[in-house]
């Protein structure tokens, strides 16, 4: 035994020695071509090989670092950043990597893959965007778009196997959480000092308005950007609500804070809407008793109007658009704003596309391609340009038809009732475990509620979310086994 464990010792250090002496050559090799090539991209280039090399290697031992890695560069848009500058994507190669590590590490163990009817639906709702490409407008229009979906489900799927374990799930998801309200910082930086000048290399662009600067992130967009801060926004206040570690609680509030600071200054309606449904929702799950929810209501009530002279500048006149939906005459108050007099159209169009074209529609990534077509026919459109759906669920329906549209709903309704599975096999067992389940299942609802105005540029945000969903699906079940043997008698080996 001592032999052995002095072998293992051994072992050990002379791992550990030609880690260090290889980390330090690297590291020497970077310093070198960030000195030499500092005015050029080829040392960026370089010190991006490198550093690719090393990150290779460490997520063909351990794939949950490819989940970790993407987390941070989806939610930071960073690999669309680095492409809009010429250089060179990440996602594509991450992605791959990661893939090949863990069927690799599955066959090694010989493992096999549980697939589960929810990614059964995510696939089948790609195959309905592929079949939709043979009767599409315009099929090379159609294909790059079925790759781009391709791409995303790929990346959902990378998820969905690299996050098997309760404490990897807990990893990604504080990893989204960070990215996104660092990368919104430099967007309340923006907005606190005034100087919208520097957008931070893309990470933090706006958008001029008539009476304000809106905060557009790392997307571009401020409707977008909103949409995505208020699904995460959900993931903090949770982590702020439940953590029992008084530093973890501390961040996800500040987290919380930052976001919604930035969510405000996007000045997106939508986004605006679905915070009211984000803190219903959370108050529904906690179960808050009445006693608290009149605390609630009493603190609110005092805290809003005292807040109403530090909003942004035109924030409560675009806000009081809304009352077009609540007034009398809703149509022509409604006709009267030329944001939803072009979304009117947008949506009506779309509608009609999916009546000429019910079953596979006209095509994936084929709406805006017909959309001038239509928009003559209603005539409520002033813009000549390509414009797009405004609603993901008309944009489904009308690029991919009925078969599109039944076949998302199909694959949200399933993940929802694996949410409704979790939270009953696991009550009373995993009620840590179910909060980070339910904070995830808010950011979803949030992110599909505010869909109802949005298409789906940004789709993989989405997706991600999904696979999400997906990977707490598999871990609630590993934790029903190990209970299930537990009170049997025979425990399995338990969720780290």
């Amino acid at each position: 035994m001592a032999r052995l464990f002095s072998r293992t010792a051994h072992a050990k250090l002379y791992i550990n020695l030609v880690s260090f002496v290889a980390a330090l050559a690297i590291s020497l090799a970077l310093l070198v071509l960030l000195i030499g090539f500092r005015d050029s991209k080829i040392g960026f280039l370089a010190v991006g090989g490198l550093g690719g090399v090393a990150l290779g290697a460490a997520i063909f031992f351990y794939p949950e670092v490819g989940a970790y890695v993407l987390a941070v560069t989806v939610f930071s848009n960073v690999s669309a950043i680095f492409t809009d500058a010429g250089l060179p994507g990440i996602n594509k190669p991450l992605v791959a990597l990661t893939f090949i590590s863990i069927v690799a590490g599955r066959f090694a163990r010989r493992q096999p893959f549980r697939v589960q009817r929810t990614e059964w639906l995510l696939l089948g709702y790609a195959a309905v965007g592929l079949a939709s490409t043979f009767f599409a407008t315009d099929r090379a229009e159609a294909i790059d778009a079925f790759i781009t979906l391709a791409k995303d489900v790929l990346i959902a799927v990378t998820i969905v196997y690299s996050v098997q374990t309760v404490r990897q799930f807990k990893i990604t998801i504080w990893l989204i959480i960070l990215t996104t309200s660092a990368v919104a910082l430099l967007g309340a930086f923006q907005a606190a000092t005034g100087n919208f000048s520097n957008t931070f290399i893309g990470f933090a662009t706006v958008t001029p308005d008539v009476t304000q600067m809106r905060l557009s992130g790392p997307v571009g967009d401020p409707n977008f950007w909103g949409q995505i801060l208020d699904a995460v926004l959900a993931l903090a206040l949770f982590r702020f609500i439940t953590e029992k570690q008084f530093r973890w609680k501390m961040l996800g509030g500040g987290t919380f804070l930052v976001l919604l600071f930035v969510v405000i200054n996007s000045y997106s309606r939508g986004a605006f809407m679905a915070l009211g449904l984000i803190l219903l929702l959370t108050i529904i799950q906690q179960k808050v008793n009445l006693k608290k929810l009149v605390a609630i209501v009493a603190v609110l009530a005092v805290l809003i109007p005292a807040s109403l002279p530090f909003l942004p500048a035109g924030f409560l006149e675009r806000m009081q658009t809304l009352t077009a939906f609540t007034g009398g005459d809703k149509s022509s108050a409604v006709y009267a704003d030329k944001s939803f007099q072009g979304r009117s159209s947008e949506m009506i169009a779309g509608l009609m596309m999916f009546r000429d074209h019910p079953i596979l529609g006209v095509g994936i990534g084929n709406y805006e391609l017909n959309y001038q077509d239509y928009a003559r026919k209603i005539g409520l459109e002033y813009r000549t340009e390509i414009r797009q759906a405004h609603s993901l669920y008309v944009e489904i329906i009308s690029e991919t038809g009925i078969l599109g549209l039944l076949a998302f709903f199909a694959l949200i309704i399933s993940l929802f009732a694996r949410f409704r599975r979790n939270r009953r096999d696991l009550a009373g067992l995993e009620d840590d475990w179910l909060d980070w389940d339910a904070s995830l299942q808010i950011a979803l609802v949030s992110y599909l509620t505010t869909s109802i105005f949005l298409h789906g540029d940004f789709f993989r945000f989405l997706t991600f979310l999904i696979a999400m969903g997906i990977a707490s699906g598999h871990i609630s079940h590993k934790l029903w086994e190990y209970h299930q043997a537990e009170q049997s008698g025979t425990p399995a080996e338990g969720m780290a």
